[in-house]
């Protein structure tokens, strides 16, 4: 099967469109891999800020080795109860980046700032595959159970490194006005960014007028004969195809995790149930043969202690990162329909310069007409000729971007799953020559004696 990703990052480049000078951007020394995603997600986490590393720490490398940042979220506390209550948590960071005003500064943030820094980011970053933020969840956040509260944290800690490891966005306002500024102060700032954007009301207006202006846009191509797809490459095209089929199966191979990980926990849970039936069994038995019982007993609490201790391994190395690649999916596939809107709306307003062109001639050969018609459709024909421009600018952008970016993302995404899928063997093949001792030596003790 042919790489899709063969191409990308170097047809879009060549582009008649793309203006950008290209030889700077060849010329950048290369950016560092992306960071281990222990390393970010900085497992063990016990609740003091001392992460603790886990087992198979030969191949990762310190955060700090990959990113001019060391960020935590720590220390949560939750506020209130039922359908008002929240979590704060401390964001710390630690960094030599000369902007900043300090090497270390730290403030408390709730989730709804970090949403308002990812939405931030992704209106001012356009055709850049934003780190993904964990899904809202109605019922856990009335629950606020423990576990929910420890997994949301790690998922807010793996984001907010993400954007500071990530090439186009460690140097951006908002993420330095984020670390950096006070709960007043940021919160006095995004009252003052809201404002001027005009609030949730002009953005709900400013989609239903884009919804129409689509419906427009498919009725031009529809009558026209033309599909937005013409315009595109080739190979980018094959790329946003592979992507729209992988979110499923990734999908998929998360849930199977899910329910793996579950059964391997009941089976730990049934393993301890069935160890203390042969302790009790061995209690109403004598000699060698109560001894026996006593030992197997023993021997299955003590799987039923390692296949517990295993599967909370996999929920933070397997299942979590798992989780978090089908987010990373979802957000390139967004990226990919707002280019695929920025390419619509410039051939819409391609279509309008073609239909004010067509109304001046008419009107320019009208005999007997106004001076002011033909200045008002001359006006006209002007601003749709402007707007063609910055529409076109605009997906330009988009797509310089996007092709860096779409590089980007695969060669991460392949190192972190591979990465994830050997700490997954290397757990399961632990787990497995663990059993194999424990049973071993019970297998000694049964050959022992009567």
């Amino acid at each position: 099967m042919q790489d899709p990703w063969e191409g990308v990052g170097k047809a879009e480049d060549t582009q008649d469109f793309v203006t950008t000078d290209q030889t700077n951007i060849a010329t950048q020394q290369p950016e560092p891999g992306p960071p281990p995603y222990e390393s970010v997600m900085m497992s063990g986490y016990d609740g003091t800020g001392a992460g603790a590393k886990s087992a198979d720490t030969s191949q990762q490398e310190p955060s700090t080795s990959r990113s001019d940042f060391q960020i935590e979220v720590r220390d949560p506390v939750k506020h209130g109860d039922g359908v008002s209550a929240h979590v704060s948590y401390k964001v710390t960071t630690k960094t030599k980046l000369p902007q900043y005003k300090k090497d270390h500064t730290e403030g408390i943030r709730r989730f709804k700032d970090f949403a308002w820094l990812w939405q931030r980011l992704q209106d001012t970053n356009r055709g850049i595959i934003l780190p993904p933020l964990p899904e809202k969840n109605a019922v856990q956040k009335f629950q606020m159970t423990a576990d929910f509260i420890e997994q949301r944290r790690r998922a807010l800690q793996v984001f907010i490194n993400r954007v500071a490891c990530h090439p186009s966005l460690k140097s951006s306002r908002d993420l330095q006005l984020f670390l950096e500024m006070s709960e007043d102060e940021f919160a006095h700032e995004v009252a003052r960014a809201q404002m001027e954007q005009g609030g949730g009301a002009k953005k709900t207006l400013a989609s239903t007028l884009q919804m129409f202006k689509d419906l427009g846009h498919s009725t031009a191509n529809l009558m026209s004969g033309k599909h937005d797809d013409e315009e595109e490459d080739p190979d980018y095209i094959k790329v946003r195809d592979y992507i729209m089929q992988l979110e499923a199966h990734l999908a998929e191979v998360h849930r199977q995790s899910q329910r793996m990980i579950e059964r391997q926990s009941k089976l730990g849970l049934s393993m301890s149930e069935f160890g203390a039936s042969m302790v009790a069994l061995g209690k109403f038995e004598s000699g060698t043969l109560a001894q026996k019982f006593t030992k197997l007993g023993e021997r299955a609490d003590s799987l039923s202690g390692a296949s517990q201790k295993q599967s909370e391994q996999l929920m933070t190395t397997f299942e979590a990162p798992l989780k978090e690649f089908v987010r990373a999916v979802k957000s390139a596939k967004s990226v990919m329909t707002d280019r695929s809107t920025a390419l619509g709306l410039l051939q819409q307003a391609r279509f309008d310069v073609d239909a004010k062109r067509t109304k001046l001639a008419k009107l320019r050969g009208t005999a007997g007409i106004k001076e002011e018609k033909v200045a008002e459709a001359e006006r006209e024909l002007n601003d749709a000729q402007h707007k063609v421009e910055n529409t076109k600018q605009t997906y330009e952008t988009i797509v310089l971007r996007m092709s860096q970016d779409l590089s980007r993302f695969q060669k991460e995404r392949a190192v972190e799953l591979a990465a994830v899928l050997r700490e997954f063997a290397i757990t399961q093949a632990q787990l497995a020559a663990d059993s194999s001792k424990v049973w071993q030596s019970l297998v000694s003790d049964m050959s022992s004696g009567p």
